[in-house]
């Protein structure tokens, strides 16, 4: 027996618009998903250009003033340099917010970058040194392990060299090849050593517990001249290291090997 078309919606008309109104339901479903995919489709293939700004910095450079009277080792700045500044533009293709491709880019110096300018002393003394070789800079470290330094160059008044602490006994080691002009006591400076070098400069090495060298004698750079010591006005064990040039007071930590 045939069944009416009419069943295909139900036996009674409530159940037939219960059914119509489930068809247009999930057609309406539908149609919205497909034009969903649609729009999603078309913002996927969207390319947009976007215009991006970057400012990059120029780093300055050093302009030395060469001091042929001063020892290598010496600076002083004399001007503080300048970064410059780049803004750089680039047109930029963006697809769902990711970068595909660059399309150009534009620079333009928005500063130009000013050297900063130092003197450096070109000055060096030539020492032979105990191990045969020859240093570089112009006075090496009088004590091997360097000890920590304890009091700087005029950390107070009178103070005319540099201290490094060190246990007592640390070998002492000459800066430069000299001839020692004084080994004995020497006033606050305790048991002393002086050398007398080359060009004329000077080191001085104080408050020693023992001197390991005579007046008149020649020594290399590196020559072990003394031990670690607190003879004189000292307060604890430390050596007093100076450098002198006709006469006056240099800062050591300016030229010897850090």
């Amino acid at each position: 027996m045939r069944i009416p078309a009419v069943n295909f919606f139900g036996s009674t008309a409530g159940n037939q618009t219960k059914c119509l109104y489930k068809l247009i339901f999930i057609l309406t479903i539908g149609l919205m998903g497909m034009f969903i995919l649609g729009v999603s489709a078309k913002a996927q293939s969207a390319i947009t250009v976007r215009t991006v700004t970057v400012e990059q910095t120029i780093p300055f450079e050093t302009t030395y003033i060469d001091l042929p009277n001063q020892y290598k080792g010496y600076t002083k700045l004399v001007s503080e340099g300048v970064m410059g500044a780049t803004k750089l533009q680039a047109q930029v293709a963006y697809q769902n917010d990711k970068m595909v491709k660059v399309l150009s880019i534009q620079a333009v110096e928005t500063g130009a970058p000013v050297n900063q300018v130092v003197q450096r002393g070109t000055k060096v003394l030539k020492s032979r040194t105990a191990d045969g070789s020859r240093w570089q800079f112009s006075f090496a470290h009088p004590l091997k392990n360097k000890g920590w330094l304890s009091a700087d160059f005029y950390d107070y008044p009178g103070h005319n060299g540099i201290d490094f602490a060190a246990p007592y006994g640390t070998p002492v080691y000459a800066a430069a090849e000299g001839t020692v002009i004084l080994s004995g006591w020497y006033g606050e400076y305790g048991r002393c050593v002086i050398l007398q070098h080359s060009d004329g400069s000077q080191t001085v090495y104080a408050h020693n517990s023992s001197l390991s060298v005579k007046v008149g004698q020649h020594v290399l750079q590196g020559e072990l001249i003394a031990k670690v010591g607190s003879t004189g006005n000292s307060t604890g064990n430390h050596l007093h290291f100076e450098l002198r040039v006709n006469g006056t007071f240099l800062n050591p930590l300016l030229y010897i090997d850090q």
